[in-house]
């Protein structure tokens, strides 16, 4: 009981700070659904834990404790490629910046 008060009011918490976030334009609208659908994912299993056992059992875990180490590793590097590919982009326009000036200032 008292584990569902504090995720409870950590999920309200966090949902609120995201839409805060949303409305200031510091989050996208996607990614504020993937985190708001991750959040409330974890208020459910906290309330209705045998969800996740009902699950474990469908995908053909034996162990339902394994099922959300299994669902993390897979969204960190799920997280670990798309950081990956910010951060290659962000090294492309830096590229690109630093030719255009460079080509401007040999101009003067």
């Amino acid at each position: 009981m008292i584990l569902q008060i504090i995720v409870s009011v950590l999920v309200l918490a966090v949902l609120i700070k995201l839409v805060m976030d949303l409305k200031k334009g510091k989050v996208t609208l996607n990614k504020f659904y993937l985190w708001a659908l991750a959040w409330i994912a974890l208020a459910v299993i906290v309330f209705f834990p045998e969800l996740v056992i009902f699950i474990a059992n469908l995908v053909g875990i034996e162990r339902a404790r394994d099922l959300p180490i299994y669902v993390s590793i897979i969204l960190l590097f799920y997280l670990l490629f798309k950081i990956g590919i910010k951060i290659e982009k962000v090294e492309q326009e830096i590229t690109t910046l630093v030719k255009n000036l460079a080509i401007k200032k040999a101009k003067k």
